[in-house]
């Protein structure tokens, strides 16, 4: 069970956020004539989700110290729930250990991949997405708090990660990747954004500048719509110039039932997960539909 309760608090559902980019980086790059490597290939996959790991771990523990109200989403897989990282240690400063192991083995993956590859062009991607990993949740910058979270994240989701990919096998198919690259970094903004609306309770009460408690629950949502719909706007444009990208718009049902499902959980700050669940399947089926357009 302690197993099970480290997983859930290193947020491990969401690991897909960091394969996907991974996957449709590299398709972009086979794509145009890279050869596929993979060493290079697992090296990329070990990095990116060691970091995304011990950043979650690094956003339990930051958030887990302040106690003063009740987690909102408590015992969630899915909606962040700030109290899933108190008890995984006797001493609460080996989760922070933890984390900063995870970081290790990511960097350290990482700067194999870059010694290996010889590419600066590549370190300087693997800088930014560390960075951005590390000062999401933790101070002193603690980007999440003041409002700009979901800006990292759709760096850091979108084109850090899927061209950083690319560029791992070379300088083949960056053009495609980067236009996959907004997709996938709207959509993962958008998961980020999403996860906000179940804890706005516990957000206002912690003095949390999340966009949620900066716009309110309604203006809010229009914005998360929009975070729905522009990389369907971007993968229909794209379509109109290559349509083998029709399989990016596999997301479309599962958006639609999130924006019928929003309107009633914003009246009734409840339901979230689902619609959570929705654009992390949406992220998922983008993701997929992208690589198998791209190797057609």
């Amino acid at each position: 069970m302690r197993f099970v309760a480290w997983v859930r608090a290193s947020q491990a559902v969401l690991f897909e956020a960091a394969l996907v980019p991974a996957c449709v980086g590299t398709a972009a790059a086979v794509a145009a004539g890279s050869p596929f490597d993979a060493a290079h290939f697992g090296l990329i996959l070990l990095s990116l989700v060691a970091i995304q790991a011990g950043a979650n771990l690094l956003k339990g523990y930051y958030e887990s110290q302040d106690r003063s109200v009740p987690p909102s989403s408590a015992g969630s897989w899915i909606a962040f729930d700030s109290g899933a990282a108190v008890g995984l240690a006797k001493d609460p400063r080996n989760v922070l250990r933890a984390a900063w192991a995870c970081m290790a083995v990511g960097v350290a993956a990482g700067l194999a991949l870059v010694a290996i590859t010889g590419s600066l062009l590549l370190l300087a991607f693997g800088v930014a997405g560390f960075v951005l990993a590390w000062s999401y949740s933790s101070p002193p910058l603690r980007l999440s708090y003041r409002g700009i979270g979901e800006a990292s994240t759709f760096l850091a989701f979108g084109p850090i990660m899927t061209v950083g990919a690319t560029v791992a096998f070379g300088t083949a198919g960056i053009v495609e990747s980067f236009l996959a690259s907004l997709i996938l970094g709207f959509l993962a903004a958008a998961i980020s954004f999403a996860r906000y609306f179940p804890n706005e309770p516990e957000d206002r009460a912690k003095g949390k500048r999340t966009p949620v408690t900066l716009l309110g629950g309604r203006r809010a949502a229009s914005v998360l719509v929009g975070l729905w719909w522009a990389p369907l706007g971007i993968a229909l444009l794209w379509y109109s110039q290559d349509p083998r990208l029709l399989l990016a718009l596999a997301p479309l049902p599962f958006l639609l039932a999130a924006c019928v499902l929003l309107p009633q959980a914003v009246a009734g700050r409840r339901r979230f997960p689902p619609i959570i669940g929705l654009t992390v399947l949406a992220h998922l089926l983008a993701g997929a539909g992208l690589v198998f357009a791209l190797l057609r």
